[in-house]
């Protein structure tokens, strides 16, 4: 007669169940990782797109005042951002926008360089 010893079986059970769980594990850390990566690309990419419709807004918005001859609102010689003619805010939730007219000259109408920019956030601030 032959007798089994059946205690050997069961601890190879409780280590296939562990290894099934620490799998099932890994792939639900993978998946939430990348919902988690791939909702803060949209939102950047979001803040991207408005930053640069809020540019393209400052530059309408140059074009619209020189068009109506406001020429007290652009000054002579403009280079660079730290002397920009006009600042705008609360435009898609940015307070940084700057806009400025290179080489104005008011007695001389023609083309202008109309530049713009816009400081946005890199993260979403909690």
């Amino acid at each position: 007669m032959r007798i089994h010893n059946y205690s050997n079986e069961k601890g190879v059970a409780i280590f296939i169940t562990l290894m099934l769980l620490f799998l099932l594990s890994l792939a639900i850390a993978g998946v939430l990782l990348t919902a988690y990566n791939y909702n803060n690309i949209c939102e950047a990419q979001i803040r991207r797109q408005k930053a640069l419709a809020s540019a393209e807004a400052g530059i309408h918005y140059a074009c619209y005042q020189l068009r109506n001859n406001a020429v007290t609102n652009f000054y002579p010689n403009c280079k660079d951002v730290a002397n920009a003619d006009t600042s705008l805010s609360g435009l898609n939730g940015f307070s940084d926008i700057k806009v400025w007219v290179e080489d104005f000259n008011p007695p001389v109408s023609g083309k202008y360089i109309i530049r713009t920019k816009v400081t946005y956030p890199k993260a979403q601030s909690l």
